[in-house]
């Protein structure tokens, strides 16, 4: 009877438990009587602070653990906004934190808002702040993880205390996206990120041990018939530029040519159904107000990505988002007018795409050569269940009389806690100059494993030789290819300073249609990760390569190392030594096999908060292993550099001046190397006003030089071998304001 008695004691225990942990996790909003003001939270907690979440976990680096300073946030909310305030106990002498500018707080403490508004357990909604209130937000897809280019209206501020810091966030409702309805049940997580520890902390309870990550959100209520409001965004924008390029005069003579433009430009944004977005742009200014971070390049045989920048882009760039991209926005380059609709209506995602590009013709042969390029794009996605998805999309490029188009079919299975499927069928129909025709499919199917220790990522690719995307990125066709990524890292709770560590494993095989082998690689590797996001990995590397009619077997091995154990320092170095292809030999020269050395660093001081120091530095060499074409052994065949250094200081949140000087030189023997010699340096000077996505001011002056000379008799430019001539030099102005209705 005794016995008895204990047990239903202990499943009376263990509901009650169950009851209150989904009390817990289950947030009912209060109205807010005023706006939450920061100065109130400094050194107490008024009465009316809303509701109170408190008891934040470990997600990183123990996962389950308590955290080790305490985080309490406050919500409440009004007719317009919802509102979080966080107090955050802490030594501010051992806060890391920034004076930065929008999306700029990348290693800094900071707090996090995310919601699942749509409640669909795939999506979210990301807003973080740091302690001085600077503020980054994001959207957090499952299977595509964040998208850093989402931006959006919203205020926050942020203070240092005797005790931590204290943060606020307005968010509008009009800012969000979500459906009417006399109650609001939508899906929530807050979170502190604490760098020096490694910390990341949640409420709830999020764990590693898990691949869902927008499923193990807390459920937040609203009981009140709050409305998105009207959301009309007009964005006028006035661009001036006065430059001097290096071009020819009416005589056919090189000479600098001077070009004075300016142009005004309006884009507009309305949202309809409280959740579908409209942007319309007309004559918009594309150009970037500073250059790209750098990337290796030279000698790399298939194409390079770069990010997304632009903000016609940007709102819900996720739902045209997949393991292989179909529409990848940076190959419009310079169009005239522009309308995309992107948004969700319940279970459903669409997306929508209609614009001209006027350098497409430059990328056609044939009569349409010089022509106007037309760019559609229809996406629409239907949720199943919890977590899965299946969608559609559809892409045209016509220039002229020739036309790519895409169909493809997609779709994404969370098969149970940790493991997810996904899988991608397209077909394409292209037709060329001289009315070519020619057709291809692709087909990926990809299997994921997420957790705290065992973590996989396995893929098949297979597409046809005639499958193309010219909308899209997809540097490989004509290949059936297996991937997989694992790795396994054990945990160490008790050590002083090691989190995990343990062996990783790549390996990748390539064969062509015909069944004949390309590539494969196979890299066995370890890594160490401690405290303060310090990390250590180095791998093997053995693979073989089939490349201009020859067999190419490598070996080699690359290490690396990062560490953010200082507040003003963040360090990242990693060397590659390994045998590599000259896939760009000398006219006369066959492709061969070289020793690559390459070094890659990456530093960012930060000696007080207002300024910030970048400096990337990349050195790439390729070296002959035997005599070939008159050179001997261990002969240059190429040496890349590429130096990027920016210093910034923020005047304020929204005010900043900067300089960054972009140094990329390239000396080749010409003899082994089928790219000569060249070298650049471009200096940007730029003072901005940024004090939300929409209203800015920047004005900047940009200058290039390169190692020219522009030869008298004959006139003709002649390379040299310093920087001799300034091929262009610009003084540029762009402003634009927001209008919001």
């Amino acid at each position: 009877m005794m016995r008895r008695n204990t047990l239903w004691a202990v499943m009376l225990a263990l509901l009650g438990s169950a009851f209150s942990a989904q009390a817990q996790d289950t947030l009912n909003i209060p109205r807010a009587d005023h706006a939450p003001r920061l100065e109130d939270y400094v050194g107490g907690v008024p009465a009316d602070a809303g509701i109170e979440v408190k008891d934040f976990v470990q997600n990183k680096p123990g996962d389950g653990n308590p955290a080790t300073l305490e985080t309490r946030a406050y919500l409440s909310y009004d007719d317009h906004n919802l509102y979080v305030v966080f107090v955050c106990k802490d030594d501010p002498k051992q806060v890391r934190a920034r004076i930065a500018r929008r999306d700029a707080v990348f290693g800094d403490d900071g707090v996090q808002l995310m919601l699942d508004t749509y409640h669909d357990k795939q999506r979210a909604f990301v807003f973080t702040v740091n302690p001085y209130g600077a503020q980054m937000d994001s959207r957090y897809t499952e299977g595509l993880s964040y998208d850093f280019n989402f931006d959006t209206q919203w205020t926050s501020d942020g203070r240092l205390t005797d005790d931590g810091y204290v943060v606020t966030m307005q968010i509008p409702f009009k800012s969000l996206r979500f459906e009417r309805g006399n109650v609001q049940d939508w899906g929530i997580a807050v979170n502190r990120i604490i760098p020096r520890t490694n910390e990341f902390v949640y409420w709830p309870y999020i764990t590693e041990r898990k691949e869902g990550f927008v499923a193990q959100f807390a459920h937040a209520r609203i009981d009140d018939s709050i409305q998105p409001g009207r959301n009309i965004q007009v964005i006028p924008h006035l661009t001036y530029r006065d430059a001097r390029t290096l071009g020819v005069n009416s005589a056919g003579d090189p000479s600098m040519r001077r070009h004075e433009r300016s142009e005004l430009g309006v884009d507009a944004k309305f949202v309809i159904k409280d959740s579908i977005a409209v942007d319309l742009t007309v004559n918009p200014d594309f150009s970037e107000v500073e250059t790209d971070e750098p990337q290796v390049i030279v000698n790399e045989r298939y194409e390079q990505n770069f990010l997304e920048k632009r903000p016609f882009f940007l709102e819900n760039s996720g739902i045209f988002g997949l393991p292989v991209p179909l529409f990848y926005s940076r190959r419009i380059v310079n169009p005239q007018y522009g309308a995309r609709v992107s948004g969700r209506l319940g279970r459903w995602a669409v997306g929508g795409l209609l614009m001209d590009d006027e350098s497409a013709g430059l990328t056609v042969v044939g009569d349409d050569f010089g022509k106007t390029g037309n760019i559609g794009v229809a996406r629409v996605q239907r949720d199943i269940g919890q977590q899965s998805n299946v969608g559609v999309m559809l892409t045209d490029r016509t220039v002229g009389d020739q036309f790519n188009r895409v169909l493809g079919v997609d779709s994404r299975v969370k098969l149970n806690d940790n493991w997810s499927v996904n899988g991608q069928l397209a077909r394409s129909e292209s037709e060329g100059a001289n009315n070519l025709d020619y057709d291809g499919r692709m087909v990926f199917l990809q299997a994921i494993r997420g957790g705290r220790d065992f973590n996989f990522d396995g893929q098949y690719y297979d597409a046809t030789d005639n499958f193309e995307s010219q909308l899209g990125f997809v540097p490989r066709v004509n290949i059936r290819q297996f991937y997989q990524k694992s790795s396994y890292l054990k945990q160490f709770p008790d050590a002083p300073w090691l989190i995990n560590m343990g062996p990783t494993l790549l390996a990748q095989h390539t064969w062509d249609q015909d069944g004949e082998v390309q590539d494969w690689n196979f890299e066995p590797g370890f890594v160490v990760n401690g405290l303060l996001q310090t990390k250590f990995e180095g791998s093997l590397i053995r693979g073989f390569e089939y490349f201009g009619g020859k067999k190419f077997y490598m070996d080699g091995f690359t290490l690396g190392a990062s560490t953010e154990w200082w507040r003003w320092l963040t360090a990242e170095a990693k060397i590659i030594v390994r045998d590599k292809i000259n896939y760009l030999p000398a006219a006369g020269v066959e492709p061969f096999l070289g020793d690559q050395r390459q070094a890659i660093i990456k530093l960012t001081v930060s000696p007080f908060a207002q300024l910030r120091i970048d400096q990337s530095f990349i050195w790439d060499e390729l070296r002959t292993q035997y005599s070939i074409a008159g050179s001997e052994s261990d002969a240059k065949v190429f040496r890349g550099i590429q130096s990027r250094t920016k210093v910034k200081y923020q005047f304020s949140r929204f005010w900043a001046a900067h300089v960054i000087f972009d140094y990329r030189a390239l000396d080749s023997n010409t003899d082994l190397f089928l790219i000569p010699r060249d070298k650049t340096l471009v200096t940007d000077l730029l003072v901005s006003y940024s004090p939300n996505p929409g209203t800015s001011f920047y004005l900047g002056y940009t200058d290039q030089q390169k190692n020219l000379r522009i030869n008298q008799n004959p006139n003709i430019v002649v390379p040299t071998r310093d920087l001799d001539l300034h091929t262009g030099k610009q003084l540029f102005m762009k402003f634009s304001y927001l209008f919001n209705f």
